[in-house]
C-alpha cells in the first residue's frame, strides 16, 4: 500500500480565459473574459462571462488583429454587444463577492491572463487580481493558480515545455480550446480538477486516465470502498453517453485512476475485459461481480435502472460498456488539515 498526501480546502478557484486584440494590457484592450468558479473537488459553483468595449485609449495590435481573421466566429463572440470596462468589472465583483469564500485566481498562462484581469480590475474596480500594499479592496487571496506551472511539474517535464497545449483532450473535458473565452475557462477548470486529483502520486501514475464512480457522494464512496476491499471488480456505463461527451472506451490493459468524492486516489485499477452488451443481456455473473447490495441480480437491475433514469435515460435495451478489472495498487490517504 502506498501513502499519498491530498490537502482538502476550501478555497473557490477562479479559472478564467481572455480574449484580447493585443498582448498587453498598456496599449491593448480585453474584449473579452470567462470566469469558471470551482472548488477543490471540481464541482462547477457558477460561470461568469462578458463583452467589453476596446478601451479609447488603447490600439488593437496589427498581427493579433490578422489572427483573429482566421478565427471569424470566435471574434464575433468575443465582439458581439459588448459592455463599457467599468460596467463589465463591476458585474465581476458583484458575481465574485456572491461567494463569500476564500478565492484565488487560475489561468493559463497565468502572465497573460492574470496580468490583463489585474489592469482591468485595479482601474475600473478598485481591486486587483494580485493584491498588494495600499486600501484597495480584497478579493483574491495573494497566492495565484499558474495552470501552465501545474502542468509542468505535475508532468515532470523541462521548463520549456510547460504548457496545456499537448495534453490529451481527456484532460480537458474533451472541450476544445475554441478561443471562446467560456469554452477554454471550462476546458482549464477541468485540468485543473485533473491536477488536484494526481498532484500526490508518483509521477508514475500521473499520466494515467481518471475512473470516477457513481453520481453522488455516498454512492461514490461507497463503490470505491468496496473496489479497494477488492469486492467490486467490475462496471458499466451508458455507450450514450460516452459517445455524447466524446469520451473513448476503455481499453484491455489500460490503468485509470480512482478517487473518491473529495478527489483524493484511492487506488489503481487496470482494465481486464471490456463487452458492448445490451442491458437486458447483463447476466448474475456479472451483477455479482459488481459488487453491490447483497450480490443479487436483482438488486443490480433495480440500482441500475434508478442511476440510468437520471442521468440520460434507461430503457431495457440500452447498449451498456461492460468492463471488468483489478486492483494494481491502493493508497491511504493523509492529509495535513487540522
Amino acid at each position: 500500500m502506498t501513502t499519498t498526501s491530498s490537502d482538502i480546502d476550501e478555497t473557490v478557484y477562479i479559472v478564467t480565459d481572455i480574449e484580447t486584440d493585443g498582448p498587453s494590457p498598456l496599449r491593448n484592450s480585453m474584449l473579452s473574459f470567462a470566469s469558471v468558479a470551482m472548488n477543490r473537488r471540481g464541482d462547477v459553483l457558477g460561470e461568469f462571462e462578458t463583452v467589453l468595449e476596446p478601451r479609447s485609449d488603447r490600439v488593437p495590435d496589427p498581427e493579433t488583429m490578422e489572427w483573429w481573421k482566421t478565427e471569424p466566429e470566435a471574434y464575433a463572440a468575443a465582439t458581439t454587444n459588448p459592455k463599457a470596462p467599468e460596467d463589465a468589472m463591476a458585474d465581476y465583483v458583484a458575481w465574485l463577492e456572491g461567494f463569500k469564500a476564500r478565492m484565488a485566481f487560475a489561468s493559463a498562462p497565468l502572465i497573460f491572463d492574470g496580468t490583463y484581469m489585474d489592469h482591468y480590475l485595479d482601474q475600473f474596480a478598485n481591486t486587483r487580481v494580485f493584491g498588494g500594499p495600499g486600501k484597495q479592496k480584497r478579493i483574491f487571496a495573494g497566492g495565484c493558480v499558474d495552470i501552465y506551472s501545474l502542468a509542468g511539474t505535475i508532468a515532470n517535464t523541462p521548463h520549456h515545455n510547460w504548457t496545456t497545449r499537448r495534453v490529451p483532450d481527456t484532460w480537458i473535458g474533451n472541450q476544445p480550446h475554441t478561443h471562446f473565452a467560456i469554452d477554454d475557462a471550462r476546458g482549464f477548470a477541468h485540468l485543473l480538477k485533473r491536477f488536484f486529483i494526481v498532484g500526490g502520486l508518483a509521477a508514475k501514475y500521473r499520466d494515467l486516465e481518471i475512473a470516477e464512480f457513481g453520481d453522488g457522494q455516498n454512492l461514490r464512496d461507497e463503490l470505491v470502498d468496496l473496489i479497494v476491499l477488492g469486492k467490486k471488480t467490475a462496471t458499466c456505463g451508458s455507450l450514450a453517453i460516452y459517445e455524447e461527451e466524446g469520451e473513448p472506451l476503455p481499453k484491455v490493459g489500460e490503468q485509470f485512476i480512482v478517487p473518491n468524492w473529495q478527489g483524493q486516489p484511492k487506488c489503481i485499477i487496470k482494465s481486464t475485459s471490456l463487452e458492448v452488451k445490451r442491458f437486458d443481456e447483463i447476466d448474475e455473473d456479472f451483477a455479482r461481480a459488481e459488487g453491490e447490495g447483497d450480490l443479487s441480480f436483482e438488486y443490480w437491475r433495480n440500482a441500475h435502472i434508478d442511476f440510468f433514469t437520471r442521468n440520460g435515460g434507461y430503457s431495457p435495451d440500452m447498449k451498456l460498456v461492460c468492463e471488468r478489472f483489478e486492483v494494481v495498487e491502493t493508497f491511504e490517504q493523509e492529509t495535513t488539515k487540522e
